[in-house]
């Protein structure tokens, strides 16, 4: 920005230049997708003409067999739960490990941050079905599946929050004699407790919509109900189980807001 005999000059075009760099890269990169992956227009505005015909099928909701589908859609929200309880607890372990300020041995905050990262690089549908290799099809490999890909998104995220309390608030406790236990309960947890909640509500909701997918691939829960559904063409009751997984998963991101604005 140029301020010239009272004037602001927005154009710079030193600013301007790599947005303009950035979308000529982005539009060539585009073009070039569209000439590697076969991409049949035509057949694609052929079929168009049956899009009103699928989505009447959709939304004609069925009540079918309404008790399997909700019997398997509260068994995705107990994976969701388990996995996310169990992973936030394996978390803050790892996260005082991995916290430069609180850590009871540093050296192990780097080699922690470097395997937890592999983890993370690792999807969770991944992570569920190597587990399904040794315990099989149903729920437990989605929990410990996803427990495994959520424990390292915790331990980075608590082990940042934690950081990011005031040093001098430590350095007066330890002075008093306060062990690292007590520290811990009494100045880093209370400090960092709504990042925590935070962290916590943002990935159950992570953690649910991963179990609804992971149904799919044999993790049992609302996912083979959507899947089977749909591969044996009633759309029907593949929408009504969808709508329990949308309407489910805006009922818990209104009540987390409402949690975190009274925190």
């Amino acid at each position: 920005m140029i301020i010239k005999h009272g004037k602001i000059r927005i154009n710079n075009p030193s600013h301007s230049r790599p947005f303009l760099i950035f979308l000529v890269a982005f539009t060539a990169v585009s073009l070039a997708s569209l000439f590697l992956i076969p991409f049949d227009w035509m057949k694609i505005l052929v079929r168009m003409k049956n899009m009103g015909e699928v989505l009447h099928r959709l939304f004609s909701l069925s009540l079918m067999d309404i008790d399997v589908t909700l019997l398997a859609f509260v068994e995705s929200v107990c994976v969701a739960i388990l996995a996310t309880v169990y992973s936030a607890v394996l978390g803050l372990l790892f996260g005082v490990i991995m916290a430069r300020n609180i850590s009871p041995a540093r050296v192990l905050s780097p080699i922690f941050s470097a395997a937890f990262a592999f983890i993370r690089a690792v999807p969770a549908f991944i992570w569920v079905l190597l587990v399904l290799v040794c315990l099989g099809f149903g729920p437990a490999p989605a929990i410990v599946g996803v427990c495994i890909h959520s424990t390292a998104f915790f331990a980075r995220a608590f082990s940042h929050a934690f950081e990011e309390v005031d040093e001098g608030t430590l350095e007066a406790l330890v002075s008093t004699g306060a062990s690292r236990v007590k520290v811990f309960f009494s100045a880093i947890l209370p400090a960092s407790l709504t990042s925590v909640i935070a962290w916590i509500t943002l990935n159950f909701e992570t953690n649910f919509r991963a179990t609804s997918i992971l149904g799919m691939v044999g993790a049992g829960g609302v996912g083979y109900i959507i899947s089977a559904s749909m591969s044996s063409y009633k759309y029907d009751r593949g929408m009504t189980a969808i709508l329990l997984v949308l309407a489910f998963s805006y009922t818990v991101e209104i009540a987390f807001n409402a949690l975190k604005q009274k925190l």
